[in-house]
């Protein structure tokens, strides 16, 4: 019999019921899900599209607008509350960017910074997503030349060699005329036309139409608020570098370096400079090393007191000036040189002080001019009594130069070295009716050495190396021994400057800087193994001029001047050198009286050995040099001014720059780009605090 099954229908009804409600159910939540999903993942598209288009708004601007200044603190926002569109120009909806930009990544001022572009966007629920993006900036020490204006009667000489990075921001013109045609190893840019004859290095050195670039003043804006004067002075305080002085080429500033720890090297911490303070009664004929005449009289102060020649003495090298080779015991000891030799004969010919006399010691291999204040003039600018062989001021009991006194011994018998340290420089006349170096009345003061008044932490100074008395007036320019030092010297005034430089350093003088001698490195920056091991920077509110002293520039010290040796440049190497980065904020890098043609026999040439001559030689420049106004340093291609030499440092190549050495206004590329946490940038204060952990801890001035 068949059992019937009551209720089986619906219970499968009530099943299948249930399983399509879930299905229905779970398809629901799956295509709620998908739709959330796909508006999240829309949202995000919305929100990098805005953040990418800020980033590129703020590239874009950069790039364009070169009279945007940004700050060496803090931040400068780029785009307020920007609404953002899509490449057809629709709005999108809700959403609004915001852009900051500030320089990060140095503190030191010796590499050139990023720029950090910082974005941000929010919805009306307020900030969603930021992201960084990171620029290399540039410095103005990358040029080999830079010129704001480049004037249309001038033109780059024949025969040059540019081997870095050229702009001008109007227009540049290489050599309308002679031969070799200059040569361009790197690419060369202009606001305005670029013409005349070169070789270039690629077709944009041929096109023009370059962004201008803006130039610095020395007023102006340059850190918000701060001129470019105030920051560098400001920096260079800091650190106890820098100089004051009422009136204007009153003294000079000398660059050196001492071996401190005597190891036989000249360490980075061993770089050093001095200031000699010039007596307000004193003229800067002696300082300059200055004096002129066809020929030059043989009563001249400057000829007979500054210059002369070097001996080698039991291994040492001692200067004597011309007027010393008249004292007995000075005739003596050079007849004992090694390099170069001088026989009895030859030392009586020098000590009678004619017009033979004196170009038979300036004919010397050795011969050279050194400024007032110079070790090498111990012999002029230091003065015993006859009874004490002890330096005398401000007594006359008949006084004799240094070494020259009765009182003295054979050991106070030498010529100047770069030991013998003289903080007061006197000045008298020696009395020719004698050989014993007695002078004709009370030596009159002439200057001083000043005293760094900074805290020094130079230890005493090895006796083998220099004298301790020394250490005082030497104004430390490594952290070593200057913990405050940021590598910046301020000079107030027009200044004169020469020396050798060690480690990165930028000067700031506020005036014109008068190169009268060699200004270089320790070692030879042209050679890579030397890489960035110095760099140094020199920027002049005014104008930088080299210049045409008897140490710069030939004089004439006998007739006929188409006699070999009757036309000498005093020197030493027969060219002016230097070494780094040059900046003539109101004017231009040259050389002084770029017209005059006075010429050695046989004629000095630049490049050596060419057919191309000048007065002075050659002004080689290894590193850069920047102009206000381009100014070839001579006025005829053949025997006027000098000649430029250019020379890439190949320090100039890389993120380095001389201590704080200004910012050119151009960004050349992106580097990278971060996505940052959008809470570390809610408030003003917080975006502060994220551009100071990207720059480091200590702000600048």
């Amino acid at each position: 019999m068949t059992r019937l099954r009551r209720g089986s229908a619906l219970i499968l009804v009530l099943i299948m019921t249930l399983s399509l409600a879930a299905l229905a159910s779970s398809a629901i939540y799956l295509t709620g899900s998908s739709g959330m999903l796909s508006r999240y993942h829309d949202k995000e598209r919305d929100l990098g599209f805005a953040l990418e288009s800020a980033l590129e708004l703020g590239k874009s601007r950069l790039q364009r607008d070169t009279a945007l200044v940004l700050y060496d603190t803090g931040y400068k926002q780029l785009l307020v509350d920007q609404p953002v569109y899509t490449a057809a120009g629709a709005l999108v909806t809700g959403l609004t960017v915001n852009v900051y930009g500030g320089y990060t990544g140095d503190t030191s001022g010796i590499y050139v910074p990023y720029i950090t572009l910082l974005a941000t966007v929010s919805d009306a629920s307020g900030l969603r997503l930021a992201r960084r993006l990171d620029l290399q900036s540039q410095s103005f020490s990358r040029y080999t030349l830079f010129a704001n204006d480049f004037p249309s009667g001038a033109s780059i000489g024949s025969g040059e060699t540019f081997g870095g990075r050229v702009h001008a921001n109007n227009r540049f013109i290489a050599t309308s005329s002679g031969s070799p045609s200059p040569v361009f190893l790197d690419t060369v840019s202009a606001a305005g036309t670029i013409s005349g004859t070169a070789q270039w290095s690629d077709t944009v050195s041929a096109t023009g139409g370059a962004t201008a670039i803006p130039y610095p003043t020395a007023s102006g804006a340059y850190w918000g608020a701060s001129s470019l004067t105030s920051y560098f002075y400001n920096v260079a305080d800091a650190g106890g570098l820098r100089e004051s002085v009422s009136s204007a080429s009153r003294g000079r500033v000398e660059f050196l370096t001492i071996d401190v720890n005597n190891n036989g090297m000249i360490d980075s911490t061993e770089g050093f400079f001095r200031y000699f303070r010039l007596n307000a009664a004193t003229d800067t004929t002696q300082l300059a090393v200055y004096f002129s005449g066809s020929p030059v009289s043989t009563s001249n102060s400057v000829l007979l007191n500054h210059c002369g020649a070097h001996y080698t003495i039991s291994g040492r090298r001692e200067f004597f000036p011309v007027v010393m080779h008249k004292v007995s015991w000075v005739r003596s000891r050079i007849q004992s040189s090694t390099y170069p030799t001088v026989t009895a004969a030859q030392a009586t010919t020098m000590s009678v002080l004619d017009r033979t006399a004196i170009m038979t010691i300036l004919q010397q291999p050795t011969a050279r001019c050194y400024p007032q204040g110079s070790p090498y003039l111990v012999n002029t600018e230091r003065y015993t009594t006859g009874a004490l062989c002890v330096q005398r001021y401000f007594e006359y009991v008949t006084m004799y130069s240094w070494g020259s006194s009765p009182a003295c011994g054979v050991s106070q018998h030498y010529g100047g070295q770069d030991t013998t340290f003289t903080r007061y420089s006197f000045r008298c006349t020696l009395d020719l009716g004698y050989t014993d170096g007695r002078c004709t009345a009370e030596p009159t003061y002439e200057g001083i050495w000043d005293v760094y008044s900074g805290t020094s932490l130079v230890p005493t100074l090895p006796s083998s190396v220099r004298q301790d008395v020394e250490r005082p007036h030497l104004y430390p320019l490594n952290k070593v021994y200057n913990p405050d030092s940021r590598g910046v010297v301020y000079l107030n005034s027009s200044m004169f400057v020469h020396g050798r430089v060690r480690g990165n350093v930028t000067l700031y003088v506020n005036g014109v800087a008068k190169l009268m001698d060699d200004l270089t490195y320790d070692a030879d920056p042209a050679d890579t193994t030397n890489l960035c091991r110095s760099f140094f920077g020199l920027i002049a509110k005014d104008s930088i001029a080299v210049l045409d002293n008897v140490i710069n520039r030939p004089r004439i010290y006998n007739t006929p001047t188409t006699t070999a040796g009757n036309v000498l440049m005093m020197g030493g190497d027969g060219q002016f050198t230097f070494h780094g980065v040059a900046m003539a904020l109101g004017g231009s890098v040259n050389a002084a009286n770029p017209g005059g043609a006075t010429l050695t026999v046989p004629n000095s040439t630049c490049p050596l050995g060419s057919s191309l001559t000048a007065s002075g030689g050659c002004m080689q420049i290894v590193g850069g040099i920047v102009d206000k106004t381009f100014a070839n340093p001579y006025t005829s291609t053949t025997g006027s001014g000098m000649r430029a030499l250019r020379e890439l440092d190949p320090c100039q190549q890389t993120n380095r720059r001389p201590p704080y050495f200004p910012l050119a206004r151009t960004r050349v590329r992106a580097l990278t780009t971060f996505d940052v946490d959008a809470r570390q940038l809610k408030s003003a204060s917080l975006i502060r605090a994220y551009f100071t952990r990207l720059r480091g801890n200590r702000a600048a001035p």
